[in-house]
């Protein structure tokens, strides 16, 4: 055989051989989850196992229904396209009743005064739905007082009268609206507790309320009782609305840059329930109208014992909020390099999240953008208060280049001890496609999930659950069968509300963590919950706010993969004060009641 010859069948059989690799390789692809290189980790942080399995979500449905935007065809025969329209609605998830089930509460819109309609379209209200436990709820809105007619953003709830229920707040166009829980009923208290504000005018001279969005409940000044920070859009009313067009020819949305922003603002409670706006004294408002805010985060970024706070803005730069001290904040966004993206700019923000999704002491931060603008990721640069845009780095901006994202939480859904995150997906304009081809309206859910040092695509393995395509705007979460996962509330723009189980059958063990603080803070707001295990410490933050307009469960979940042993289980109160629970097992809900 001549030397050519041979160095010809050498190279046949290396070529068949690498194939047969390269198959081999692609069945392991499809049968195990990809292995992740441990040098690539964070120390501290341990490279995930290969599994075999996925993160499957069934659609239970069986809430009646269906959002109600206000939309109208006007006399002329043009769509009205005001911008409430399309924000809508965001989910509370609460325990209105104390019975261990969390309730629901959905923010609905409401008639325009310019509808020529009106008096034919009825009377849409907000809905408040009892939890019967298993994910399934009945309607008693009218039963609990709730049959509002408003233009309903989202909310929060709290306890702020401490008296042992949980009181709700609604947000939206035409200002802030408190109910106070007595149990049985919600009773209006909004003037009374302080938070009916004044209209505003803009510079055409034009008068309109607030329109509120994200709120979030927190006690900023260290006296015990709950604050509130709330988040305001841009100083629109119909008489200032601006006729803007994708294509030239029929309305749309309007973008917020055609309006003036407006300030967020912050109100100290006074220990009985009733708020003073601080807003100017604490360093909270804004004076060049540079705010359009839509969600809000609550972290303790540089560890003085006090919440700080960060704001997603719309077509403005993000906002980060310092404690100086009590009740005191500064402005330090572009210090703390999160105000814009890596380039510069700004980004049209909507939902936000924070929390320590590394198990290594320090916060990332995403925030849900435009279409065409990917999911940030901030990440708290060690001890400082500054961060760095990873967004390219670990993953997450291909995935949602084209999402347009409303709702944003941080969840271990696969309880594998490293949090995921989800996305609420959905465009503004119901005929973007036309002038865009590649940007649907409606999208589908999107979970990106935690790789340790980068995020996967999970998303066709999330289940049928993930697979409707929506308009979603809130998002929630908590555990509503009680098995030990956290399953999710969607709330889904002039159309339903999507219940999504979470049906993950990993066998990971876990922990459930529900706090009683002293009065008048008995939800612990601010408290943060401490786990060690397997030389791991997870961190989880007891709090209101996070996503869009949404609230999820105030008790905290921890994965713990096939950890079955937790060597401390500790809670630092909001008072700073620590507090170790002796003889914490898996696969349970342990109830921490603050000591003396």
């Amino acid at each position: 055989m001549s030397r050519r010859a041979a160095f010809s069948i050498a190279v046949v059989v290396a070529l068949i051989a690498l194939i047969l690799v390269i198959l081999r390789g692609c069945d392991e692809e499809k049968e195990t989850r990809p292995e992740i290189d441990s040098d690539k980790f964070i120390p501290g942080v341990p490279a995930p196992r290969a599994f075999k399995y996925e993160i499957p979500f069934t659609d239970d449905a069986g809430i009646d229904f269906v959002h109600f935007t206000g939309s109208f065809v006007d006399a002329k025969g043009g769509n009205s396209r005001y911008l409430p329209e399309c924000m809508g609605p965001g989910v509370v998830l609460f325990d209105a009743d104390g019975d261990e089930h969390l309730d629901l509460f959905v923010a609905n819109g409401t008639t325009y005064a310019s509808d020529p309609q009106r008096t034919e379209r009825g009377h849409p209200t907000s809905r408040f739905f009892r939890g019967l436990g298993d994910l399934k709820f009945a309607d008693a809105t009218k039963e609990v007082g709730l049959a509002l007619e408003l233009q309903g953003t989202g909310g929060a709830a709290a306890d702020i009268d401490s008296d042992g229920d949980q009181d709700l707040l609604i947000t939206g166009w035409g200002g802030l609206r408190l109910f106070r829980n007595d149990g049985t009923r919600f009773t209006d208290v909004t003037a009374n507790a302080g938070l009916a504000t004044r209209p505003w005018t803009d510079k055409g001279g034009h008068q309109g309320p607030d329109w509120s969005t994200s709120a979030a409940f927190f006690d900023c000044d260290r006296d015990g009782d709950l604050d509130l920070f709330v988040c305001n859009y841009a100083k629109w009313c119909p008489a200032n609305d601006v006729f803007d067009s994708v294509n030239g020819i029929d309305k749309s949305f309007a973008i917020p840059r055609k309006y003036e922003g407006n300030t967020c603002r912050l109100f100290r409670n006074d220990g009985q329930g009733v708020f003073e706006d601080v807003t100017e004294q604490s360093g909270i408002l804004s004076k060049r109208g540079k705010a359009k805010s839509l969600g809000v985060a609550l972290w303790d970024f540089n560890r003085d014992g006090i919440l700080d706070i960060v704001v997603a803005n719309d077509a403005e730069p993000n906002f980060l909020y310092l404690s100086t001290g009590p009740g005191r904040y500064e402005e330090r966004a572009q210090r703390g390099n999160i105000g814009y993206d890596e380039n510069g700019r700004t980004r049209a923000g909507m939902g936000i999240a924070a929390a320590d999704y590394l198990n290594d002491g320090v916060a990332g931060i995403p925030i849900g953008n435009f279409a065409g603008e990917p999911v940030a990721l901030y990440r708290q640069q060690g001890e400082s208060a500054r961060f760095r845009d990873v967004t390219q780095q670990v993953g997450v901006s291909g995935p949602t280049q084209k999402l347009l994202t409303f709702g944003l939480l941080w969840a271990d859904l696969d309880l594998d001890g490293l949090q995921d995150i989800v996305l609420a997906n959905g465009h503004l304009e119901p005929d973007i496609q036309e002038v865009k081809p590649m940007i649907p309206y409606r999208q589908r859910l999107t979970l990106l999930r935690n790789m340790g040092r980068s995020f996967r695509d999970w998303t066709n393995a999330a289940g049928p659950g993930f697979r409707a395509p929506l308009a979603a705007r809130g998002l929630a979460t908590a555990d509503l069968d009680q098995d030990g996962d956290l399953d999710l509330v969607v709330g889904d723009n002039a159309s339903g509300i999507r219940i999504l189980r979470n049906d993950q059958d990993t066998g990971h063990h876990w922990l459930r963590v529900e706090l009683t603080g002293k009065k008048p803070n008995l939800d612990a707001i601010g408290a943060m919950v401490v786990l060690e295990a397997d030389g791991i410490t997870q961190r989880r933050l007891v709090h209101t706010g996070s996503s869009y307009a949404s609230q999820s469960e105030l008790v905290v979940t921890f994965g713990l993969g096939r950890c079955t042993k937790i060597d401390q289980l500790t809670v630092v109160w909001p008072d700073g004060k620590r507090q170790v629970v002796p003889g914490a097992s898996v696969d349970r809900v342990v109830m921490v009641i603050r000591s003396p």
